[in-house]
């Protein structure tokens, strides 16, 4: 379960961005993705590490899938043993953000507030203030993008 609450946490920790937007219209998708319960916006928007650690876990997931789909039962997340053989990312992010269990434990970031970017050659940080508190979210371009990191993201 310890397992689960780290990829959960680095989902949400090493996020990225979407297409050729700005670094702040980055960070927006981001949130309204999040806001929107939608998954596969959500992915769309990560970087390849950030990619690469859930589908190490989806991997690992569609090993046993009858198992696997057991044990997200258990944890408030329902998925059909086949499901799970033909889960993506996106898949597995909306069925979280679908799971009552989550969804009530998730933080509303409705509030959000977004500053302008500044931009350091191929890397930014964009300022997102929630409840008085202001926390800096790094993106990396990459491949022509830019892509939300994990440095940054606390406020997640």
């Amino acid at each position: 379960m310890k397992f689960f609450y780290l990829v959960l946490t680095t989902l949400f920790i090493c996020i990225t961005a979407c297409n050729s937007e700005t670094p702040e219209q980055v960070v927006k998708i981001f949130f309204e993705a999040y806001e929107n319960a939608d998954g596969n916006a959500l992915i769309n928007c990560m970087s390849s590490e950030g990619l690469s650690d859930i589908n190490d876990y989806i991997d690992q997931l569609k090993e046993t899938p009858e198992e696997s789909a057991d044990y997200l039962s258990m944890i408030g997340i329902e998925i059909t043993a086949e499901n799970v053989k033909n889960m993506t990312a996106g898949d597995f992010v909306t069925a979280i953000f679908s799971s009552p269990v989550f969804a009530g434990e998730l933080p509303d970031f409705s509030g959000a507030e977004f500053g302008k970017a500044a931009i350091y050659g191929n890397r930014a940080l964009v300022p997102v203030t929630m409840d008085g508190s202001t926390e800096e979210i790094e993106l990396v371009l990459e491949d022509g993008n830019w892509k939300i990191v994990g440095d940054g993201m606390e406020i997640l």
